[in-house]
């Protein structure tokens, strides 16, 4: 079989049926949206291979829905939102004084840590919230401590 042969190849829509059924299938098992992108391009291409019976244009057609079916699923997919995370706290190991660095314990780590009011202290073993994250060192703000309004 040469390439003429290959170009000459015909192929009818129940093939792409299953191999498309199977596809979405597995993205029920698996959840990934390329998986169902692929499916539901075989889908289509199994409708167009009813009145285009050469493998070549069907391939063609697959894999231009199956691009174009990826970027509009994974587009779909919810982005996660940094301001709908709950604040994230650590506890000051080693002072942080001002306009200089400090240590605080993070999600089970040590990491550097800075005041983002450039003329605040912090000591030990204060807690403090963690702003955002520059390298290695985090940017963190004191939390202000309980007042109780009982006389």
């Amino acid at each position: 079989m040469d390439f003429s042969d290959l170009l000459s190849l015909t192929l009818g829509p129940t093939p792409w049926l299953v191999g498309s059924c199977l596809l979405l299938c597995l993205s029920w098992l698996v959840p990934n949206p390329v998986t169902a992108a692929f499916g539901l391009a075989g889908l289509v291409t199994a409708l167009v291979a009813i009145s285009i019976p050469q493998l070549p244009n069907q391939l063609l057609i697959w894999g231009l829905l199956s691009a174009a079916f990826t970027l509009i699923m994974r587009g779909l997919l919810p982005k996660e939102s940094q301001e709908l995370a709950a604040a994230r706290h650590a506890r000051v190991c080693e002072a942080i004084v001002p306009g200089q660095v400090g240590h605080v314990h993070y999600e089970g780590a040590i990491w550097q840590a800075r005041c983002q009011i450039s003329d605040v202290a912090i000591a030990p073993p204060a807690q403090v919230t963690v702003v955002e994250r520059q390298g290695n060192t985090l940017v963190v703000l004191p939390i202000p401590p309980y007042r109780s309004t009982s006389g």
